[in-house]
């Protein structure tokens, strides 16, 4: 039996020898691989991989284990995102095992696989480059990310006419409500929200923020029995962050669902992963929950109740991979529910300059909600003054295209920004109510905006309806 330890040892070295071996030829292997990856993407589509090959890319870096399951304590761990094949082009120094996919739409997109302590990077080149937020999915698995694509309706809900004909019949609700608009509840709303030293998903202050909002949405009720708030919290990669929704049941369409929603989440570029961070993001997107709140609280005040059942929402985690509204939105899709319309409020408190007032949002949204939205617009905000304009957003830009990519019609109004079209403070300390001329009056006409639609998409009980979105069966 004392031969078996010499033996043991030897043994023991050998296979040491052969694994360090194998793992300095993959790290030497490893930019032939992602070259390969480059040059498969790029033949799935020449012309597109020709013009994108300048695009300016991350720093090159070491990559964690490829089977690691994902967890928010691992830094390594792997995640796996979903973006289009421009941002791809610019992230492949910190994306590894990229696959060429495309969705419904025919468009372009990659999955690839990123170490969770490297989000951030993608989060930085998106805003510093493509000068946009989001632009990407996040997925614990290669497995949900390819059904995540696979089973995409982004066609469907771009296109299809899901609403039937959308008219407006609702003026005297619309009209009693937009006066009542408050900038200090809005103002009050952003200060508070802003005042946690985070929103972050992953921070314990996300959570206290969120519950936060749940507290104040329920107390709007004011004891409404047909009136509930929960905390959503299926969610496999939304850390301790719950999303928040409020239903107002409907009255006689309560199987007909009217989403308002925006993400209660903040980051800061840079500290992207420190629960710590300084992130008081009071335009992005406090503004978005306090135009919510307000439009909940005057809808509320008067006791409204709507045709249509109507759910506020305020979504975990957008800033990483819009992941809070995606959990929703797939929820919804394998429960049947039969949504007809969402409105997404991200960032509606700065203007700078001569710019319009709000922007449609062109792209990944609903044709015909789209259309509405204009509009809408046209007859009760432009009367007052108000401009509009439009802008494409790019993939995956908020949380609107969670709802796109179920399958459901959903569509955005955007602040204008300043005059190169972006908010400058955006994920920085300096997103305050300092920086927006401490006033939110130009969340104002965003929450007008709101109460129109919610006006006439979810209608209101005593009025007999002729217009809006075609009933639809309940069975």
């Amino acid at each position: 039996p004392f031969l078996l330890i010499p033996t043991t040892l030897l043994l023991g070295m050998l296979v040491s020898v052969v694994m360090l071996r194998s793992d300095t030829m993959r790290a030497a292997h490893a930019p032939a691989v992602r070259t390969a990856a480059a040059a498969h993407l790029t033949r799935l589509d020449t012309a597109h991989g020709a013009e994108s090959a300048e695009a300016p890319r991350l720093r090159r870096g070491a990559v964690g284990p490829a089977t690691a399951a994902w967890s928010q304590a691992d830094p390594f761990a792997p995640v796996y995102v979903v973006t289009s094949r421009d941002t791809w082009q610019g992230i492949r120094g910190v994306a590894r095992n990229a696959v060429a996919r495309r969705d419904s739409t025919g468009m372009p997109l990659v999955i690839s696989e990123v170490r969770a302590d490297r989000l951030s990077e993608i989060g930085h080149y998106v805003h510093a480059k493509e000068r946009r937020c989001g632009g990407y999915f996040a997925f614990p698995s290669r497995a949900q990310a390819e059904d995540f694509v696979g089973a995409g309706r982004s066609m469907q809900a771009m296109t299809q006419s899901l609403l039937a004909h959308y008219t407006l019949d609702n003026q005297a609700t619309v009209e009693r409500w937009l006066p009542q608009v408050q900038e200090q509840r809005l103002y009050d709303t952003i200060n508070h929200l802003s005042s946690y030293r985070n929103r972050y998903y992953a921070s314990s202050y996300g959570k206290t923020s969120a519950e936060w909002i749940r507290t104040h949405w329920q107390s709007l009720a004011a004891g409404r029995s047909d009136v509930s708030t929960e905390l959503f919290t299926a969610c496999s990669n939304c850390s301790t962050q719950p999303s928040v929704i409020l239903t107002i049941q409907g009255w006689d369409l309560p199987n007909e669902v009217v989403v308002l929603g925006a993400h209660l989440d903040s980051i800061n570029a840079n500290t992207r992963t420190d629960p710590n961070q300084i992130a008081p993001g009071a335009d992005d997107d406090a503004s978005g929950i306090a135009t919510l709140t307000e439009t909940l609280r005057i809808a509320l005040s008067e006791g409204w109740r709507p045709r249509r059942t109507v759910k506020f929402m305020g979504y975990a985690a957008e800033e990483v991979g819009l992941r809070g509204s995606n959990a929703i939105a797939q929820s919804f899709l394998a429960n049947g529910v039969n949504v007809v319309g969402v409105l997404q409020a991200d960032m509606t408190n700065y203007k700078a300059g001569a710019v319009s007032d709000m922007r449609l949002i062109s792209d990944y949204s609903n044709a015909d909600l789209k259309n509405f939205f204009i509009t809408l617009f046209d007859t009760y905000l432009a009367p007052m003054g108000l401009t509009r304009s439009s802008v494409a957003c790019g993939y995956a830009c908020s949380d609107h295209a969670s709802w796109t990519n179920a399958g459901y019609p959903a569509a955005m109004m955007f602040e204008a920004g300043g005059p190169n079209g972006s908010y400058p403070y955006i994920h920085t300390t300096s997103d305050t109510l300092a920086t927006m001329g401490e006033s939110a009056q130009n969340s104002v006409k965003f929450t007008q905006f709101a109460l129109a639609y919610l006006a006439e998409t979810a209608k209101t009980k005593p009025i007999k309806v002729t217009g809006g979105p075609a009933p639809m069966s309940e069975g």
